[in-house]
């Protein structure tokens, strides 16, 4: 019986339409997948870090540091995890940019994604400073 709904179904117009749209996707060319890479794996570092340096019975955490006075704001440890979730909405935003300027030119593409890489690092050395200060 589902093979007769196979038959309607035109599979290869289908297949076409992907691989044109894959083929015009960022992703098609190595220094752009590299970036995402290392913006993806530094991520997931900082992730873990805040997850295994998280201090759940504590009910003052460090949130913000300033370099020149300390520890300068503290709150509960859920609002620590507020700085990690704007960087993921951030760099999403940034590919979703990357996508759409890639079309018209790559440095634009270049410089989103150097954004989201520069500031996964930020915000991987804000958390570290954060940790080793509070603790």
């Amino acid at each position: 019986m589902y093979k007769q709904y196979l038959k309607k179904i035109d599979t290869d117009s289908l297949r076409k339409k992907a691989v044109k749209a894959h083929g015009k996707s960022f992703l098609q060319e190595k220094p752009f997948k590299y970036i995402l890479m290392a913006v993806g794996l530094l991520l997931a570092i900082d992730l873990v870090f805040i997850l295994t340096h998280l201090k759940v019975d504590q009910t003052s955490q460090p949130i913000k540091y300033n370099y020149l006075f300390g520890i300068t704001k503290t709150g509960s440890w859920i609002s620590t995890l507020i700085l990690p979730a704007i960087l993921i909405i951030v760099t999403l935003t940034n590919v979703l940019a990357a996508e759409y300027f890639y079309k018209k030119d790559k440095l634009l593409t270049y410089i989103f994604l150097s954004i989201n890489l520069f500031l996964t690092i930020i915000v991987f050395l804000e958390t570290i400073a954060l940790n080793a200060r509070g603790s």
